[in-house]
């Protein structure tokens, strides 16, 4: 129950934490980090290390000559952490790219995930979901391969914030099969298409006709459950896992509390009958910080949650703050979830990435308040009322300006750097993060006849990076 979580989560009694950078003298042993295509803009980074060491990474390009490409990058040397030449990268042309997912097969080949702009030729839809796959020699773009599974027509204020929210819609499951979820609510075309849909393949995936269609929303009449963005998770044992924020109502209409709801199936998932849902959190309102959330399954199909919550919560010292939540058995109802704080800080932990490690111990890189990268780590107690939670700053937002300061046009002072949209991927004793970088900067503009200049702030760079940090340990006596 709702009350149970928020309650436990009030009596912890733990103590915010100051972020303070310290170093573990494990295998990542120091912090570095790189702009790896520092020559131009780009964005939606996102990052995976193999088991034999290789480092892999995707983005897309962001304006001008490159907004319409991907990039795929790899890494096998042990310099891939601060030498951008170390890397080997396929350019790969696709109109109107917007978002790119990645995930690694068990023995290392890449499979992206796209999401792309449609153009005027398709006026009624306004996203292609485009799924990749590479076997060998990825960074040779034409060993790549490419359909398009799905389109969706929302047409909503979705768009406004899709480039500074993460997506985390793609998993391969215990088999290397692709799954994706999406949303859709296209009135426009016949008949109309509208839900939360499962998409997955089990072979041949290049091959369109074989992605199954699964919808997750209630349908009554003219009305259907909306989510709102949703999160997949792939447990090795093959189960399945969704979380999103969920305005439901029960089979015979009755409205439901909205909030962060979660859905599993354990088996035949491309069977709604198979996916049972629990309401497991509010999730608060706004848009600056974004209520935010991801999901990571244990090996045996267990869900765990990081939740960043947001403005106006019930109770209220939970606004704007990272919470972990946890579920062992019985997932499909509410009383058997529970939660704790992280307790990075109050306003840290938007955009969170939740890792589990091979032991099943939950990490999360996410941004703080003021734009910077954090890292929290959990290694005992981690699913009881006194977690042994530990956070730090995985990169400090001072480290890229000093790599590439930002050229100001003349008439523009005040610049303004922030991280977002966090990947993590995990290494021994430490993390790789990818995230994107924003430079705005405040403009002055004289309009003719008008004594006072007037200013607005704009977007002078989009790029992205990769930090590599420690894990963060605890301190000494605690």
């Amino acid at each position: 129950m709702i009350s149970r979580i928020l309650i436990g989560l009030a009596v912890f009694g733990l103590t915010a934490v100051a972020l303070k950078f310290t170093l573990s003298s494990t295998a990542i042993s120091a912090a570095s980090g790189l702009y790896p295509v520092s020559g131009q803009e780009s964005a939606s980074i996102a990052v995976a290390l193999a088991e034999d060491g290789a480092s892999h990474a995707a983005l897309t390009g962001y304006d001008g000559a490159t907004k319409d490409l991907v990039y795929y990058a790899t890494c096998a040397g042990g310099d891939c952490a601060a030498n951008a030449d170390a890397w080997r990268k396929a350019t790969i042309s696709m109109p109107g790219a917007q978002k790119v997912q990645l995930k690694l097969t068990k023995d290392g080949r890449p499979r992206l995930l796209i999401t792309s702009r449609t153009g005027a030729e398709e006026p009624n839809v306004n996203r292609r979901y485009i799924y990749g796959e590479c076997e060998a020699d990825c960074t040779e773009a034409t060993n790549w391969r490419f359909v398009t599974v799905a389109k969706s027509g929302d047409h909503l204020l979705s768009e406004i914030f899709a480039l500074t929210i993460p997506d985390r819609t793609f998993a391969l499951d215990g088999q290397d099969r692709p799954r994706f979820i999406f949303n859709d609510a296209n009135y426009f075309i016949e008949p109309d298409h509208y839900g939360a849909f499962v998409m997955s393949c089990d072979t041949a995936c290049t091959e369109a006709g074989n992605w199954k269609e699964t919808d997750l929303a209630l349908h009554l009449g003219n009305r259907h459950e909306q989510f709102t963005r949703p999160v997949l998770a792939a447990a090795d044992n093959g189960t399945l896992g969704v979380i999103a924020n969920v305005y439901a109502f029960d089979a015979q209409g009755n409205e439901l509390p909205s909030g962060l709801y979660y859905y599993g199936c354990a088996s035949d998932c491309t069977e709604t009958a198979n996916w049972q849902r629990a309401r497991v959190n509010e999730t608060g309102s706004g848009s600056y910080p974004s209520p935010t959330w991801d999901l990571a399954m244990t090996a045996d199909g267990r869900p765990r949650i990081a939740q960043f919550m947001g403005d106006g919560t019930e109770q209220e010292d939970l606004s704007h703050e990272l919470v972990y939540l946890w579920c062992d058995e019985a997932c499909g109802i509410e009383k058997s979830w529970s939660g704790n704080r992280v307790q990075p800080g109050k306003g840290v932990g938007e955009s969170p990435d939740l890792v589990l490690d091979p032991s099943g111990a939950p990490r999360i890189a996410s941004v703080t308040d003021h734009g910077e990268l954090a890292l929290s780590a959990c290694d005992a107690d981690c699913e009881t009322e006194k977690p042994r939670w530990r956070s730090d700053f995985a990169e400090r937002i001072g480290v890229p300006q000093t790599e590439r300061p930002q050229a100001l046009p003349f008439h523009c002072d005040g610049e303004l750097w922030n991280g977002l949209m966090p990947s993590l991927s995990l290494r021994q004793g430490g993390a790789v993060i990818g995230y994107d970088l924003i430079v705005s900067a405040r403009c002055l503009y004289k309009d003719f006849q008008e004594p006072v200049p007037q200013y607005t702030f704009h977007e002078i760079f989009h790029g992205t990076r990769l930090a590599t940090a420690p894990l963060p340990r605890e301190q000494d006596g605690k």
